[in-house]
């Protein structure tokens, strides 16, 4: 008895991109495209009249970022099955797709192979992650996380604000964000405040 090919939905806003992927899904037997869209407004449409079993979701889309389309579908949808597919490689946002719900995130500089391993995983209920991202994800987990108050604060610190201005802005004493700066280095094992920004900056903290 033949099964079903595996429906995957493209999300691209790149048309040479879904393009590739179309030919390379064209010599697997069990994968099929289901569908394309540009953006996120036409992967919710889309996923909606499709249902396709898998979503291979661009990471950086015109109109949102792929983990709110994620996050959306999987609102209306919690059983849907999306791999993120991005060129962003930090930690942190490989941590923010899985929080999202999404089952695997993969490089969009990765072989053909690579994709093909992930949806099949993904399709069969597992998680996939590309193993370097995995590393890095595990090392990430190891780490103190910084408080939603000291991402902020730090934020301002990359927009060069000093200890008065990001007091005034976020309504707290300059006592209250000295304290808050002292956790960020401490956290973040940086000398300084430009080390702790450009270690943010690395690891993705500040992005979204």
């Amino acid at each position: 008895m033949k099964t079903a090919p595996i429906r995957i939905l493209i999300v691209d806003d790149h048309f040479m991109v879904r393009l590739g992927l179309i030919g390379a899904f064209a010599a697997e037997r069990d994968l099929e495209v289901a569908g394309e869209a540009r953006n996120g407004a036409e992967a919710l449409a889309l996923f909606a009249q499709q249902r396709p079993d898998i979503v291979l979701m661009d990471g950086m889309l015109p109109d949102m970022h792929g983990v709110e389309v994620t996050r959306r579908i999987l609102e209306r949808q919690p059983e849907a099955r999306i791999i993120l597919v991005s060129i962003n490689e930090t930690a942190e946002d490989v941590h923010r797709a899985m929080e999202a719900g999404a089952l695997g995130y993969i490089p969009k500089s990765c072989e053909k192979e690579m994709i093909v391993r992930a949806i099949r995983a993904v399709a069969a209920g597992e998680q996939f992650v590309a193993p370097h991202l995995a590393r890095k994800l595990a090392e990430r987990n190891l780490l103190t996380p910084l408080s939603g108050r000291q991402i902020e604060v730090l934020r301002m610190i990359a927009q060069g604000k000093a200890n008065k201005q990001i007091a005034a802005a976020l309504n707290l004493s300059e006592a209250t964000v000295k304290t808050h700066i002292a956790h960020i280095m401490a956290k973040l094992d940086a000398p300084d405040r430009t080390r702790a920004v450009t270690i943010a900056i690395e690891r993705g903290l500040l992005r979204g």
